[in-house]
């Protein structure tokens, strides 16, 4: 069986040249998740914040319907880039038609991302530093002044502005 070395053009061209197994391992992350959310043109983006929360498969004509027909090709390279991800998974029904879902890893860690703040998982903050941390009462009043303060700079401004 002959050897055939797969060159990629980018980064992401050779995450989408990895086996499909190995590409769930690697959707395992949420910061993977993110990076390749990021990666992708706007239109994709926009396609994968919309599948974010449906679990059930979209039929492909339903989602040629979130764009403007003048959009449309650019919206089939943004499904077709999907696909080769492996962020969308084709499902065809008994009338072969096509719909899809989100892979269900991808879906999972972006919810979580979402969710959580894309914060860094790190270990407990130790009770030495958590006892020195303000009160919600002093943080809102600490939020108050600074307010105060903004708007009395914005008041000072105006004045300063009309007044010369």
């Amino acid at each position: 069986m002959p050897q055939v070395m797969v060159v990629a053009r980018n980064f992401m061209d050779m995450v989408a040249a990895l086996p499909a197994a190995k590409l769930d391992m690697l959707y395992d992350s949420a910061f993977i998740c993110e990076a390749v959310l990021r990666s992708f043109a706007p239109l994709a983006k926009k396609c994968v914040l919309q599948m974010l929360y449906v679990s059930a498969p979209v039929p492909a004509a339903a989602t040629e319907e979130w764009v403007l027909d003048e959009y449309a090709s650019k919206h089939k390279v943004a499904i077709d880039r999907l696909v080769q991800l492996r962020v969308f998974v084709e499902v065809r029904d008994r009338r072969k038609e096509v719909s899809y879902r989100m892979n269900n890893k991808f879906q999972a860690n972006m919810q979580k991302y979402l969710v959580s703040g894309g914060s860094l998982p790190r270990e407990p903050v130790p009770s030495s530093i958590t006892a020195r941390l303000p009160t919600i009462t002093e943080l809102e009043n600490y939020a108050l002044e600074q307010w105060e303060l903004e708007d009395f700079l914005c008041l000072v401004t105006l004045v300063k502005t009309y007044t010369r």
